[in-house]
């Protein structure tokens, strides 16, 4: 009698379900039956509850990085806030210019509202013909911005030294720079609305009356006319901070190199 040779019948059900069949014994079989590679083999990275109480991490401020404090530390500017927030800078349009690219760089919309908006053009064109997040407009026409947390914006006002009023004020996530090239007549009334005023080198007498004006100490009054160029007082109600900025490659080639003057 011829036998027939049959193939391996699969082991039937039992009450218990159905067995599992058995493991192939080659990576070849394995790859042919559509099974995936074996992957490496580690020890699992655990950390006991003591261990996880140890566990640190290096966060830093949130902001816009305006250059390095005395100790070498990146110092930082809460430009971006959602309560109005209004900064004086007594300076040079440099530092103006750095920040406000900072900010830019940072997702903020950057507003500029100038009676020199050739100073600004270079910055314009550099950052895509004012489509990518920096306007320039001519004094007292900037529009709304429609600021929110998504998109917050800074406006800088580079209105000389007796600015006007502005018709776009700082409000929820909308803050507002303004430079004033020297102390003039109505810088005591914007240093009292401000959170945060930077001073850079001014004159003996300059520094004097800021000193009256924002409670400076004998020594902080006497290091302003020596300050050099790059190198801001930043000030708010309880804290004093001297920053230099210290300008990336970029920025020197967009910029130049930091000056007081312009």
């Amino acid at each position: 009698m011829t036998t027939i040779p049959t193939t391996p019948q699969a082991p039937a059900a039992s009450a218990y379900g159905t067995p599992k069949p058995a493991a192939p014994r080659r990576m070849g079989e394995r790859l042919r039956q559509g099974f995936g590679l074996i992957g490496p083999r580690h020890g699992r990275h655990g950390l006991s509850a003591q261990q996880l109480d140890t566990l640190a991490l290096p966060i830093g401020d949130d902001g816009v990085v305006a250059g390095v404090d005395a100790e070498g530390q990146p110092a930082v500017l809460g430009i971006n806030r959602p309560t109005p927030y209004d900064v004086v800078l007594i300076g040079g349009l440099w530092t103006a210019q750095v920040l406000a690219l900072r900010s830019a760089a940072t997702g903020a919309r950057v507003a500029v509202e100038t009676g020199r908006p050739q100073a600004w053009m270079q910055m314009v064109h550099a950052m895509g013909g004012g489509q990518n997040g920096l306007s320039v407009y001519e004094v007292g026409r900037v529009p709304p911005q429609g600021a929110s947390a998504g998109t917050p914006v800074l406006v800088v006002r580079d209105c000389g030294m007796r600015p006007p009023r502005g018709r776009v004020v700082s409000g929820p996530w909308q803050s507002v720079l303004t430079l004033l090239p020297y102390l003039s007549p109505v810088a005591p009334r914007l240093l009292r609305q401000a959170r945060l005023a930077g001073i850079q080198r001014v004159s003996p007498d300059e520094a004097a009356e800021l000193g009256r004006t924002m409670g400076l100490s004998r020594t902080e009054v006497e290091s302003l006319p020596t300050l050099p160029d790059g190198v801001t007082l930043w000030c708010t109600d309880r804290d004093r901070q001297y920053v230099l900025t210290q300008p990336t490659d970029a920025e020197i080639g967009l910029l130049g190199t930091p000056r007081r003057m312009d």
